[in-house]
C-alpha cells in the first residue's frame, strides 16, 4: 500500500486566476500549486535554489503567426533553502524582495501567490476586439548550478510544468 503523499502527483497547477482593470493597467493574480518532486525536494534540502517561470502572453484573437503579441511578461521566482536559519526563503522579480518562512510548505504557497502583476496598459486594448490570454509555468533547469545541468536535463525528478492555460478576453 501506497502512502497517501506518493499518490499525489507533481505538477504545477492554477488554482485561480484573475484579470482585471485596475488604475488603466490591467492586472493577473494567480494562485498556482506547486508540487515538487522527490528529486527537486533533496536539492531543495541541499542548499540547491530553485527557479520558477511564468510566462503570460496576450494578443489579439485574429493575429497572422508572425506577428508579435500585444504583452509577453516573465515572472521569475526563486526558492531556496537556508540551512544554518532553518528557514525558506521566495524571492519574485516582481517585487524584487525576498520573504522567509519557516516550512516549505509556506514556502510553497507563497511562492505560487501572485497578487497585482501588470501585464498591460488597459489604453493599449480596443474595446470590441477579442484577445488570448495564455499562461504557463515551468522550473527553470538552466539556472540550476552547473554541474547539476547536464543531469537534470535528462532526469524526469527534474522537469516540473503547468499546462499551458487560455482564456479570451473582451475589454
Amino acid at each position: 500500500m501506497l502512502p497517501l503523499v506518493a499518490a499525489v502527483a507533481e505538477g504545477i497547477d492554477y488554482k485561480a486566476v484573475s484579470i482585471g482593470e485596475e488604475d488603466g493597467k490591467v492586472l493577473l493574480d494567480l494562485i498556482e500549486e506547486c508540487r515538487l518532486t522527490p528529486t527537486m525536494l533533496e536539492a531543495l534540502e541541499n542548499g540547491v535554489p530553485l527557479t520558477f517561470v511564468t510566462r503570460v502572453v496576450l494578443a489579439p484573437e485574429k493575429q497572422w503567426f508572425w506577428q508579435s503579441p500585444l504583452a509577453e511578461k516573465i515572472l521569475r521566482r526563486k526558492l531556496r533553502y537556508h540551512p544554518l536559519a532553518g528557514s525558506y526563503e521566495v524571492w519574485d522579480s516582481l517585487t524584487d524582495k525576498s520573504r522567509f518562512f519557516a516550512t516549505p510548505d509556506a514556502a510553497l504557497v507563497a511562492l505560487g501567490d501572485i497578487k497585482g502583476w501588470e501585464i498591460i496598459p488597459a489604453s493599449r486594448l480596443h474595446a470590441g476586439t477579442l484577445y488570448r490570454v495564455t499562461i504557463e509555468s515551468w522550473h527553470d533547469i538552466g539556472s540550476l548550478p552547473l554541474p547539476l545541468r547536464p543531469k537534470a536535463y535528462l532526469s524526469p525528478g527534474w522537469h516540473l510544468s503547468s499546462k499551458v492555460y487560455e482564456w479570451r478576453l473582451r475589454p
